[in-house]
């Protein structure tokens, strides 16, 4: 499996199919989208819409993955348009074509089948297509499309806004052209730049900013709007308008207008209203002598709350504000603008930073030797998932923005402290995750198509070399660290602080090891390179090499040689401090023992006295002449008893000796006793016994004769 490629998308048939079909100018567009399982991709030689399901092709094992199908959706009518972006609808029904001069719109059929493909399966289907004011573009040809997005407020998911290069804003429901609002004054191209294109006042981009309900619009002098509801998607604000609407309020959707020269406007206007109101110029702070969005390209709005507003540059800057609520109305004061009803605006940009991003690798913006700084066209593209990341891709690959001042904001929103202070501290980060343009040359590798994958999440990207990339993404840095780590880390942290040490050693060398650039992928370009292009490739390889990896290792090995002799000094202090610590111990156990045996001496003394002094007591207490005679008599009775005492243990003594003695004699005698004890032998034993048992025979005999005997005299 290709790190570059883990879906195998350069291998299988939908991308082999339009590989030779992709526009011949080099210059960013966006042929591909995804919605939920299914992947579009616009095949310009058969003017055709490829789909094609991406998570059944992720299940098949890698050899298969390349031989997974796909489906044509053939258009009813003939697309004549050079398509440059396809955008799925919010619920996928439709999918809208746009090219510089037209927009046309494709019905999706219904997804039946065991892989939830279209119509079961079936590899060609025939769509129903339909162009959006064909006409109005055939008459007139510098007419362009400059940005089209589906409203979230569209029931039936088919409410398209388009934005026009004269200024204008078009609302389609289906084929049905609903509203025309103007935005700007009205330009007429012949051939020549209009003094308006000359000063930046045509409108470039546009997006649609969470649902504000209105407040006061009876009053045509003193309208207002305060936030409805900020939330983490426009899906989010979908569901808050409906909410709404049960209500019966009146709900209008911010539509931010971005104009070349940076100025911004606020449209307000909802999906059902005839009633609009445009807001501007939106004033920007803090004001710096550099003016914001000399030259605009692109806005992105990330419904945060507040809402978070991109301004990007083609110069490669990108600005991150905050739409708030103004303190108070301000009115417009450009000239330009005379012909438009513009109302006080009610808002206003805070811009938090400015994030500058490399356009290809160093050095590889100059030509001929000229050192002038590359720059192109920036397209912004918001991250579903994650809605503190977002992407910009341009003729020179891809960056990866995160926004880190949401999370505290979301912080500060949700803590109940009432002394909590909102600070914005964390910068954003720009990843440049692929590179197209390394070398000097005009040639250029564009971005043609980008799609995010979702569940797992995922990026896939079509350049204008015929190769597609295909990474995966990480949901949320933070996941990454276990919880473990987490809980150590904060403990640590929550350590620290409290000792007033500051940041830990680790975070000081992660500090120092973070680049302020990143290595992106290289891309393969139209043409193998010259050897002058490879040579410039390596040297400014090099280059990064030495700026942002040894010269980082360098300041880290300081750090340690600084961090070890620190230490070092550390423990040779510590070492000393041991042995004066072991010197005092050693001495403070000779004085304790000195002390033990003077504390002992002086309680054996103590107790001897104290018996002096109670024997001096009794004596003195005799001794006294007003001493009570009952004192006296006991004091003659204790001493009578003590005598009594006294003979009576010594005739217990001589009692004892005297049985003690008793007591030897007697076992003197059983001993004596057990010697002189004589035995008959057996034999003799036996005779004497025979002989006893003849005379008692003889005796018993001799007296029943002679109680017979007298019993004859008797009678």
């Amino acid at each position: 499996m290709s790190l570059t490629d883990v879906l195998e998308l350069n291998k299988s048939e939908l991308f082999a199919k339009i590989r030779n079909g992709l526009p011949i100018v080099p210059q960013t567009q966006n042929l591909l989208d995804c919605k939920d399982d299914l992947l579009y991709a616009w095949n310009s030689n058969d003017s055709c819409l490829l789909v094609t399901n991406w998570r059944v092709a992720l299940l098949e094992p890698e050899p298969k993955r390349a031989k997974v199908g796909y489906q044509t959706l053939i258009p009813s009518n003939t697309v004549g348009l050079h398509v440059d972006r396809v955008l799925v609808s919010n619920e996928g029904s439709l999918v809208a074509l746009s090219g510089p001069h037209g927009v046309a719109i494709l019905e999706v059929p219904r997804r039946s089948g065991a892989d939830g493909n279209f119509m079961d399966g079936k590899s060609k289907i025939t769509c129903r297509t339909y162009s959006l004011d064909a006409l109005l573009f055939q008459n007139n040809p510098h007419l362009e499309v400059r940005q089209l997005r589906w409203h979230p407020d569209s029931v039936s998911d088919s409410t398209l806004l388009v934005l026009l290069s004269n200024n204008t804003i078009r609302m389609y429901n289906h084929t049905k052209l609903r509203h025309v609002w103007k935005v700007g004054p009205h330009t007429f191209k012949t051939g020549a730049n209009t003094s308006l294109s000359d000063f930046g006042e045509i409108s470039v981009d546009f997006d649609i900013a969470p649902a504000v309900k209105s407040r006061g619009t009876d009053n045509k002098n003193e309208t207002s709007t305060t936030t409805l509801s900020a939330t983490s998607s426009l899906n989010q604000s979908n569901k808050t308008l409906a909410a709404a609407k049960a209500n019966k309020e009146k709900v209008e959707w911010p539509i931010v207008i971005l104009r070349e020269n940076g100025n911004i406007y606020i449209l307000l206007a909802g999906i059902d209203s005839e009633m609009i109101r445009l807001q501007g110029p939106i004033t920007i702070s803090p004001q710096t002598s550099a003016n914001y969005g000399l030259e605009s390209c692109a806005l992105l709005i990330i419904p945060s709350l507040p809402p978070t507003v991109i301004i990007a540059e083609s110069t490669g800057k990108l600005h991150h504000a905050l739409l708030l609520e103004a303190e108070t109305k301000e009115r417009s004061f450009s000239e330009v603008d005379d012909c438009l009803f513009i109302e006080p605006s009610e808002w206003t940009l805070h811009v938090t930073e400015t994030v500058e991003l490399e356009l290809g690798l160093s050095g590889s913006g100059t030509a001929n030797g000229t050192g002038d700084t590359y720059s192109c066209p920036i397209h912004l593209k918001r991250d579903l998932i994650n809605e503190m990341r977002y992407f910009a891709y341009h003729n020179a690959g891809l960056h990866i923005i995160t926004i880190n001042f949401i999370s505290e904001l979301q912080r500060f929103l949700d803590s109940e402290a009432e002394d909590n202070q909102l600070v914005l501290s964390t910068p954003s980060s720009a990843e440049y995750i692929l590179c197209t343009k390394f070398d000097s040359s005009d040639r250029t590798n564009a971005v043609f198509g980008i799609a995010l994958l979702q569940m797992p999440a995922g990026l896939v990207l079509l350049l204008s070399s015929g190769q597609v990339i295909s990474l995966k993404l990480v949901i949320d840095a933070q996941l990454l660290i276990t919880p473990k780590d987490q809980m150590l880390r904060k403990a640590t942290d929550a350590a620290l602080e409290q000792q007033g040490m500051g940041p830990s050693f680790v975070e000081t060398i992660k500090a120092l090891l973070q680049r302020s650039v990143s290595q992106p992928i290289l891309a393969d370009k139209l043409a193998s390179p010259s050897a002058h292009e490879r040579y410039e490739l390596l040297n400014q390889a090099i280059e990064v090499l030495r700026t942002q990896y040894l010269k980082r290792h360098e300041l880290v090995r300081a750090e340690f040689a600084k961090r070890i002799n620190c230490i070092k000094l550390q423990k040779q202090q510590q070492l000393e401090e041991i042995k004066n610590l072991e010197k005092e111990r050693e001495v403070i156990s000779e004085r304790a023992h000195k002390l033990a045996e003077r504390f002992e001496e002086i309680s054996d003394n103590q107790d001897l006295l104290v018996r002096r002094c109670q024997k001096l007591m009794q004596e003195a207490n005799t001794t006294l002449p007003n001493n009570v005679v009952a004192e006296r008599e006991f004091a003659i009775e204790v001493a009578r008893i003590n005598k009594a005492t006294k003979s009576l243990v010594a005739a217990l003594d001589t009692a004892r000796k005297t049985s003690n003695k008793q007591r030897y004699h007697i076992a003197k005698s059983q001993e004596c006793g057990k010697v002189k004890t004589y035995e008959l032998p057996e034999k003799q034993h036996r005779t004497i016994t025979e002989i006893l048992t003849q005379l008692s025979s003889e005796i018993d005999r001799q007296i029943t004769d002679v109680k017979r005997i007298n019993k004859i005299l008797g009678t």
